[in-house]
């Protein structure tokens, strides 16, 4: 847009020299022509063009001497194109030869006017150079802080997740820890409560002290059976599922492992328990039946359920060994008890031996 009110001041300018001379046809033929080469210049690609359009029309204009009226138009375009380079040397001297030549037939005056409308679009072609580097390094400047900001946010963003997930296993850590105490300490303390308190109620023969006795047994079986049921909650709930996955596909040894872990938030205990179960199990059964050389586990979470892939690229189970007669409930116990953990949480238990060992599970979140 610039360039165009550049253009559009400068055509003034040049149109401004009807004042001084009369507009014969040639002075009609060469505005035309001039506005003309500078919208095809100004489309233009390639800068040789232009520079050789320039060309052509200084030669014409020793031929007429009508066109170094719109000189300060074509002096823009001849700049943009040449950009102070050696090519702009030859373009000039049709120019200075055409003010040479003509200098005798205008007067003075028409000359500087000229020559001032020469200066004034080089200063305007300037300024317009100017202001587009200036907006280029600005733009620049411009996306590499939005750059820098995505980049800072998602650091950010990933050091929460890190933070949290480190808290976390802090916590479950703790619970075991509790958990561990609980059993060890305190349950141990009340099972020789209990103890004591049977061989009191076997050896005291006194009826008064029978019903006591009775009732401090239920007390403290009822306090030790609260304590069994808080020790495997606390239990259930320090289960960390990307700890126990990582350990369990580093610690296997028949063949690499390649782990993608893409849950967020941890899921429900039972959904934790199956996943571990299968896991085991799969892993069990390559190592022992598929001879692969590589294989793959991948968790992930989607907005309406959990997927557990388990594959490897060994020859997977024979036909007769890989599912029953039908072919809906697949032979041996370990797939079994796999396919009945999954079915039992509502979920989708699919199994592939053809071409490697692959199970596909997926288990639906609970609205």
């Amino acid at each position: 847009m610039n360039r165009l009110i550049d253009k559009a001041l400068l055509l003034f300018y040049s149109l401004g020299t009807c004042l001084l001379v009369p507009a014969d046809p040639w002075y009609v033929f060469f505005s035309f022509l001039a506005v003309a080469l500078s919208c095809v210049m100004e489309a233009a690609e390639k800068k040789v063009f232009s520079l050789t359009v320039l060309g052509v029309y200084g030669l014409l204009t020793l031929a007429e001497p009508a066109g170094i009226f719109f000189f300060p138009l074509l002096v823009y375009d001849g700049l943009s194109a040449a950009a102070f380079s050696w090519k702009a040397l030859w373009l000039w001297l049709p120019a200075g030869a055409v003010l040479f030549v003509t200098g005798a037939e205008y007067t003075p005056f028409i000359i500087y006017y000229l020559l001032w409308g020469s200066f004034f679009g080089g200063l305007l072609w300037y300024r317009n150079v100017s202001y587009e580097k200036l907006s280029h390094t600005f733009r620049r400047v411009r996306d590499d802080g939005m750059e820098r900001t995505i980049l800072l946010k998602e650091k950010n963003k990933t050091l929460i997740e890190k933070q949290n997930y480190e808290i976390y296993a802090a916590t479950l850590k703790e619970r075991n820890r509790i958990a561990r105490e609980i059993h060890d300490h305190v349950g141990h303390m009340l099972s020789r409560a209990i103890l004591m308190t049977g061989a009191m109620r076997t050896v005291l023969r006194d009826p008064s002290a029978a019903e006591p006795l009775a009732q401090l047994e239920d007390t403290l079986n009822t306090a030790m059976n609260n304590i069994r049921e808080s020790v495997h909650d606390l239990h259930d709930e320090a289960v960390d599922l990307r700890t126990t996955v990582e350990t369990l596909a580093a610690g296997f040894g028949g063949c690499p492992v390649a782990l993608e872990y893409d849950i967020a938030v941890p899921p429900p205990a039972e959904v934790r328990y199956c996943m571990i179960a299968v896991l085991k199990e799969g892993l069990s059964n390559i190592s022992a039946h598929s001879q692969a050389t590589k294989a793959r586990i991948m968790l992930r979470e989607h907005p309406a359920m959990y997927q557990l892939i388990i594959q490897d690229n060994g020859a997977g189970f024979p036909p007769d060994r890989s599912s029953s007669a039908d072919g809906s409930i697949p032979r041996g116990i370990g797939l079994a008890n796999m396919r009945e953990r999954v079915e039992a949480l509502n979920g989708l238990f699919h199994l592939q031996t053809d071409h490697g060992f692959r199970i596909f599970i997926s288990i639906p979140k609970k609205s």
